[in-house]
């Protein structure tokens, strides 16, 4: 005996068969081909607009530019649209969707966004997350040394950064210090 649950499914995916069913024989029915599921013609349309799709998306070219082709998780190379590919969508290209806007001046580290943390020397995308998440929990770094509470930033780091940040905002009372990174707080007894 099916659960409610089960029953909901059921009748969703029947309702969805009937829709599919409908739909074909509205297009039969005006004249126009029925969609067979699994005919070699609608299979080889169907690849052609993913095709076309991942090839136009802006992530897929700005990694073509930096890193090469793709490949597949066998070590593969992706298989190449064919030449019957429809035309990409017009859009922006990937370098105007990804540009790093560069700042003037030092960077405020107590109110910058992730990508203008990560345009910083010697910081990648993970130290960047792990920054802003030490921002939020903990509130304003307030100084360099502030800084260093983030598991990455040591003093070699920090010195390197030291005349490409500042700081405006002021630490909360109790944060987390430099000194205390990777330690746990003494529970009493």
């Amino acid at each position: 005996m099916p659960t409610p649950a089960e029953r909901q499914a059921l009748v969703f995916f029947a309702a969805v068969a009937a829709l599919g069913i409908g739909v074909n024989a509205w297009r039969a029915a005006r004249g126009g081909d029925a969609i067979i599921a699994g005919s070699p013609t609608e299979l080889a349309a169907q690849i052609a607009r993913v095709d076309s799709a991942v090839a136009s998306s802006p992530s897929r070219e700005l990694r073509r530019k930096t890193k090469g082709p793709a490949v597949s998780m066998r070590g593969k190379a992706p298989r190449q649209p064919s030449a019957a590919k429809p035309p990409s969508v017009p859009g922006p290209p990937a370098a105007a969707v990804y540009r790093i806007v560069p700042t003037v001046g030092p960077l405020d580290m107590d109110r910058a966004g992730l990508a203008a943390i990560e345009s910083l020397p010697r910081i990648g995308p993970a130290l960047a997350r792990r920054i802003v998440a030490n921002r939020d929990s903990f509130g304003a770094f307030g100084s360099l040394e502030g800084l260093q509470r983030v598991p990455g930033i040591g003093p070699a780091i920090a010195k390197r950064l030291r005349d490409s940040v500042t700081f405006s905002g002021v630490p909360r009372p109790g944060a987390p210090t430099a000194a205390a990174k990777g330690r746990r707080p003494r529970t009493a007894p």
